[in-house]
């Protein structure tokens, strides 16, 4: 609009000093002016990384490094975007705002990120060390249009949190040797829970090691406590398949402790259920190698 603007004043200037004279061409100002395209917002690219602007690396929805520029997936980077999608529900799209963590259509845009996870990744991304977050558009690019949405994916350093910045793609991580794959955790034990799970190999001295993901069954959150209760129930047969054993063989043996790791209200409402299930000594000792297929009595 600028340009045919200027143009048109340019025009009348040129009529106002030639004074009464005739003036080459049609005498219609505006005939021969093509009309300009619509300003679109740019939809942005997959297969690119951004590097970490920010001095923590703590892990959050909204983290400042999204908005970071993009750069070579090959250079030092903390998170990766791995697919753009297009936001379809009705509702939303109609919305004078984009949608927010909670809504229906956030969980819609966060479930199809996990299933585009599994798929970037090889196998379910619950088993690896990554966190997931969709970027939507600005207000003011919601504003201008943009339906899009970004899946970034950050490597972790622990469950949960802790930015590991890696200078490669996290692309087939769990094909293969599955190098992006959680194997065993180191933690701080602080009484009837712990902190701070921190991933290492299994061949290094650890506490604890993964055994999988329990996924409970969708459906209105169960509360704090009964969700807590159904992961630990969960995460134990989960685990006790992994060492080959039923819980109640395991029962007999003892010398065992499990952990598990995930789900929230907040989580649950974008379509988060997944729980990560370890297992480890108890009394919690390091160890070296895996536990699988394994009774306590051989850790």
């Amino acid at each position: 609009m600028v340009r045919r603007v200027v143009a048109l004043l340019a025009a009348a200037a040129a009529l106002a000093l030639g004074g009464c004279a005739a003036v080459a061409g049609d005498g219609d100002l505006t005939g021969d002016w093509a009309i300009l395209p619509k300003a679109q917002v740019p939809v942005p690219a997959s297969g690119v990384c951004r590097a970490n602007i920010m001095s923590e690396k703590s892990i959050d929805w909204d983290l400042a490094l999204f908005v970071a520029p993009p750069v070579d997936c090959k250079t030092r980077h903390a998170t990766e975007t791995y697919y753009v999608g297009k936001i379809t529900d009705a509702k939303a799209v109609k919305s004078t705002s984009p949608p927010e963590y909670g809504d229906a259509a956030f969980k819609t845009v966060y479930t199809n990120c996990a299933k585009q996870a599994t798929k970037f990744l090889g196998d379910d991304y619950h088993d690896a060390r990554v966190f997931i977050a969709p970027v939507l558009p600005t207000d003011l690019e919601w504003r201008g249009e943009a339906r899009f949405y970004r899946c970034e994916m950050i490597e972790l350093a622990a469950d949960g949190e802790g930015i590991a910045e890696r200078a490669a793609s996290l692309k087939d991580g769990l094909r293969g040797k599955r190098p992006a794959a959680v194997q065993c955790v180191n933690y701080s034990d602080e009484g009837d829970h712990v902190e701070d799970l921190r991933f290492v190999p299994c061949a290094k001295p650890h506490l604890a090691e993964y055994t999988g993901t329990y996924m409970p069954k969708d459906g209105k959150f169960p509360g704090e406590d009964k969700a807590s209760d159904r992961g630990a129930a969960g995460c134990l047969a989960v685990s006790a398949r992994y060492v080959g054993m039923t819980v109640a063989a395991l029962d007999a043996v003892g010398g065992y402790q499990w952990i598990h790791d995930g789900t929230s209200e907040g989580l649950w409402s974008i379509g988060e259920r997944g729980e990560r299930c370890y297992m480890g000594s108890y009394p919690g000792k390091k160890r070296t190698g895996s536990i699988k297929g394994k009774s306590p009595s051989r850790w």
